[in-house]
């Protein structure tokens, strides 16, 4: 499952307490070992109803979830988790393709790992992870763009022309770095690496994917032409 590569030590924060929710023991035990090996604390669930329960109980820093899960999928398992709590979800998934990746993004998940997994993959993808999570920083109070946009990221609230526009937590965030980064050209891999913590190598299909999205949600709540693409670099709201 996991390819052989050499370890580079990097600074990261301290030790997490990571639940691992995948129904093959073998699978568990040995992301669990690649894990504690980073420094972390990492326990297994092996079905979706036995991770919420842990869920209901415990705090974790991170959940690492077996999309094919028997019964409960991966999905609706972070669907219930995201109805109870914001800890990040790293889902494991055999396929990997654009559609599933997306829809788990729709469902608040933070990235996706795809078997067979490296294990410095693995590592490196918890880090960021968890490094997105615990990055300092002042809160902006409001985000104001053109057309009538209205961010409140603390509220986790966008208005257009005073009427809320309901976002996918990964919309949110991206519709978040162009107006922080206001006339500012950000590059695919810009974007890519500020939201989901690595860059697309290639995909750009993928934020593609995601600023069409973005770009049709802005224009049926009336304000289109927001977000410009720059040919051969990026995107940007001016």
């Amino acid at each position: 499952m996991f390819a052989e590569q050499p370890t580079v030590p990097v600074s990261e924060p301290e030790s997490a307490r990571v639940l691992i929710v995948d129904d093959e023991p073998t699978v568990r035990e040995l992301i669990a070992a690649h894990l504690r090996a980073d420094g972390n604390v990492a326990s297994g669930a092996a079905s979706g109803e036995d991770a919420l329960a842990l869920i209901s109980r415990k705090s974790y820093d991170l959940v690492i979830l077996d999309v094919g899960l028997p019964g409960m999928s991966g999905f609706d398992v972070c669907r219930q988790i995201r109805a109870r709590t914001d800890v990040p979800v790293v889902f494991v998934t055999a396929a990997g393709n654009l559609a599933e990746r997306l829809h788990g993004f729709d469902l608040g998940g933070d990235d996706y790992i795809v078997k067979p997994m490296d294990s410095a993959e693995l590592n490196r993808r918890v880090r960021a992870v968890l490094r997105r999570r615990t990055r300092p920083g002042v809160e902006r109070q409001e985000l104001e763009g053109p057309g009538g946009i209205v961010m409140h990221p603390g509220a986790h609230k966008v208005l257009v022309n005073e009427e809320q526009l309901n976002l996918t937590p990964k919309e949110f965030s991206m519709l978040r770095l162009l107006l922080e980064h206001k006339n500012e050209v950000m590059t695919t891999d810009d974007i890519s690496t500020a939201i989901w913590g690595y860059e697309t190598f290639g995909q750009r299909n993928f934020v593609e994917a995601h600023v069409s999205r973005l770009r049709s949600k802005l224009a049926e709540a009336g304000t289109s032409d927001v977000i410009s693409t720059v040919r051969g670099v990026g995107y940007v709201i001016r």
